[in-house]
């Protein structure tokens, strides 16, 4: 990062209230990595963390600690990546029921800052990539709606499933507590299957394949994420399934769908009234729900974003030797005003999201720890990527939700920022 990336990204986070619920922020995270591909597979996978600070003088802690040591120091717009060892392994499943049975890992990995920052994970094992938003500690809920299992030729059509070999297995919960004490979990909507999971503990539970709306519940905020280690893909090949599950909703909303992921994608619906699929309608490019809502390719589970929860400033990271991309939906009467770092975005090839008053585009990256922001309006914003034609990917942390008159600000911290840079510039 420069140095005049680093005044750009403090005077972007100057303007940002700290107290803003829907964004990714925060001080405490807790980070699990599934198993990727097959705990017995040869190759050792590649699990990294990213952390984003948004001040200077930002202390990070992580324990237990990674190979760059810990903790460490961070300026504001600085990205750093860290690469842990701790991984879930394979799922235990004793001589009980499959469906009865928590699988209990103390192989998290916790995170702590003396100031708000953004955490996101990435596991490379082979051809199989996923990456993950990390939501903090105190954003987290006690309900999730579980999504419908998705219909994978060679993984879950033959209607049995073999629990000792990992591409046939269920899918499964990853359900992580993050308090300081025992939290109570319960899977609801049929029948009801219950446990405790101690502090800062991780369980994995396989998921029923039934069309019953079903439930995690748990009477403190834990995270909860939907899993496969090695769901069926092209060629005979296998891969990583993962996705962040949002809080159940006490409300429906609508949930746009990226046209660039549309084609060959069914989307995973999933709330109090009802768990099935929709495949993605050429007329209109919108789902609704009260609850979860995860677009699912072969190799890609996506948790979209509702319209209620769009932002205005987004951290954007960046893999290396991977075909990086972000995914921008937009109101098509706010194209203008959307920055990339500095520069406005213009020129995008625009395409309409049928049925709804959107538009997307889709734009290579090729640097490092990029921000999008737009000066008036609110936006949604992915990062995918694509490996040996495979996508991965999740919604890009959300930095900042407020517009208006603080996104203005900004802009004119640019302008000074121009003007101050000519002047160090003439006076060296």
């Amino acid at each position: 990062m420069t140095r005049t990336s680093g005044l750009v990204f403090l005077l972007l986070a100057a303007q940002i209230p700290a107290s803003q619920t829907l964004t990714s922020t925060g001080k405490e995270f807790i980070v699990v990595f599934p198993e990727n591909i097959a705990y017995y597979h040869p190759s050792s996978p590649e699990n990294k963390i990213w952390i984003t600070a948004l001040h200077d003088g930002t202390v990070i802690t992580i324990s237990p600690p990674p190979a760059e040591g810990s903790p460490q120091n961070l300026i504001a717009g600085e990205t750093k990546s860290f690469t842990m060892t701790q991984e879930l392994g394979k799922h235990n499943y004793l001589n009980s029921t499959p469906f009865e049975v928590f699988s209990i890992s103390d192989k998290t990995i916790n995170i702590t800052s003396s100031k708000d920052v953004v955490v996101q994970a990435i596991s490379i094992k082979k051809r199989s990539v996923q990456s993950a938003l990390v939501i903090p500690a105190d954003k987290l809920s006690m309900k999730y709606f579980l999504p419908p299992v998705p219909e994978i030729e060679g993984t879950t059509d033959q209607g049995v499933l073999v629990v000792n070999v990992t591409e046939r297995g269920p899918f499964r919960l990853i359900i992580i507590n993050p308090s300081k004490d025992t939290v109570k979990v319960a899977i609801k909507g049929g029948d009801e299957i219950s446990g405790v999971i101690q502090s800062g503990k991780v369980a994995q539970i396989w998921v029923t394949n039934t069309s019953t709306p079903q439930f995690v519940e748990a009477d403190k905020p834990v995270a909860v994420f939907f899993s496969h280690p090695c769901a069926t893909r092209y060629d005979c090949t296998c891969g990583l399934l993962h996705a962040m599950l949002p809080p159940a909703k006490n409300r429906t909303m609508k949930f746009p769908v990226p046209p660039v992921l549309a084609e060959q994608a069914s989307i995973l619906l999933s709330d109090q009234q009802f768990r099935g699929y929709e495949s993605f309608k050429s007329y209109s490019a919108v789902v609704q729900s009260a609850g979860t809502a995860i677009l699912y390719q072969p190799s890609l589970l996506l948790t979209l974003i509702p319209e209620e929860e769009f932002g205005s400033c987004f951290v954007v990271p960046f893999i290396e030797n991977k075909k990086n991309f972000l995914i921008i939906m937009v109101h098509k009467e706010h194209k203008d005003g959307i920055h990339i770092g500095k520069v406005p975005l213009n020129n995008a090839d625009w395409q309409e999201l049928k049925g709804t008053d959107y538009v997307s585009t889709n734009l290579s990256t090729s640097f490092p720890n990029t921000f999008v922001w737009h000066n008036s309006s609110t936006m949604a914003v992915y990062f995918v990527g694509n490996e040996n034609n495979t996508w991965f990917g999740n919604p890009a942390p959300v930095v900042s939700v407020t517009p208006g008159k603080e996104a203005h600000s900004v802009l004119n911290s640019y302008r000074f920022l121009d003007r101050l840079i000519h002047i160090l510039m003439g006076a060296l």
